[in-house]
């Protein structure tokens, strides 16, 4: 119906509009305490800059990125998510970039087969990320979705490198949907284990890792492709047998996430425990007393 310059009119437009409403209609989720007391301490950081010869304040500002980043090696918890999102990164990154040029090279996709798959990645996601993604959740926790997520991003790569008809791509785009609870599962385990102060910096530090595993996937699968193209089957494919074993490392990362830490409902059991400790402490302190 539309020609390709038509269809670029109305990506746009629609990117447009999805600005407009975020602007206009969404809600501030920040606290206002939450965002005074960053203020503040901004306030009290540029104080602490006077007192700071220049040259100590182009080094601060030099290293900051990395002062940033280093809440991701605060604990164990935090070092396997990062692990995690980075993987998570690369190869979501690689598949995404790669995949459409290898199903027209390999399966001569046309037009009409990439506007059916841009479909499906798109309802799909919609479906599974606002519908599906809290019942599992809340049936399984959420280690076991990021295991979940990513042995599901092994078997659609497996899919993909071993295909060889144009159906099996598409069943491997509708397995990949699902692997797309993963990033959004890591981040909420995060913003659980740290302070509402460090809420923006925790994403911050966690996007940015995901950034930089998102420019060395792509990087990473066509160096695999440039050296197994030529090869015997599945030749070109090897790239996504590749990031299958990449996507197989994180199931066993995630499969090492402490519960205790990881699953939100664990934590809130943990927590009321500690308060009906509390509680019962304080109890037996009062009898005591009132015994004395």
């Amino acid at each position: 119906i539309l020609d390709h310059f038509q269809v670029s009119l109305f990506s746009l437009a629609v990117v447009l509009s999805g600005f407009i409403m975020t602007v206009c209609f969404l809600p501030e989720t920040l606290p206002m305490d939450v965002a005074w007391e960053a203020k503040e301490k901004r306030l009290t950081d540029r104080k602490a800059l006077g007192e700071l010869t220049q040259f100590q304040v182009y080094a601060r500002h030099a290293t900051r990125p990395m002062r940033e980043l280093s809440i991701l090696n605060r604990n164990r918890l935090f070092r396997l998510l990062s692990s995690l999102a980075f993987f998570s990164g690369m190869v979501t990154s690689g598949d995404r970039t790669l995949l459409l040029y290898y199903a027209q090279e390999r399966f001569s996709f046309n037009d009409k087969d990439i506007a059916l798959m841009f479909f499906l990645m798109g309802v799909l996601g919609i479906l599974v990320q606002g519908l599906l993604i809290k019942p599992i959740n809340d049936c399984i926790g959420e280690r076991l979705v990021i295991v979940v997520a990513f042995l599901l991003g092994t078997l659609h790569n497996v899919i993909y490198g071993l295909a060889t008809c144009k159906t099996h791509i598409f069943i491997a785009i509708i397995i990949s949907s699902f692997t797309g609870m993963a990033f959004p599962t890591i981040s909420a385990i995060k913003s659980n284990n740290v302070n509402e102060s460090e809420q923006g910096r925790i994403q911050g530090a966690l996007y940015s890792l995901q950034a930089l595993a998102s420019a060395l996937g792509p990087v990473l699968l066509r160096a695999v492709y440039k050296r197994t193209r030529d090869n015997a089957y599945p030749g070109p494919g090897t790239m996504f047998i590749f990031a299958a074993a990449l996507e197989l490392v994180a199931v066993a990362c995630a499969y090492g996430l402490p519960k205790d830490q990881a699953n939100s409902s664990q934590r809130k059991e943990n927590d009321s425990d500690d308060m009906d400790g509390l509680k019962s402490d304080g109890g037996s302190e009062h009898t005591s007393s009132s015994i004395l």
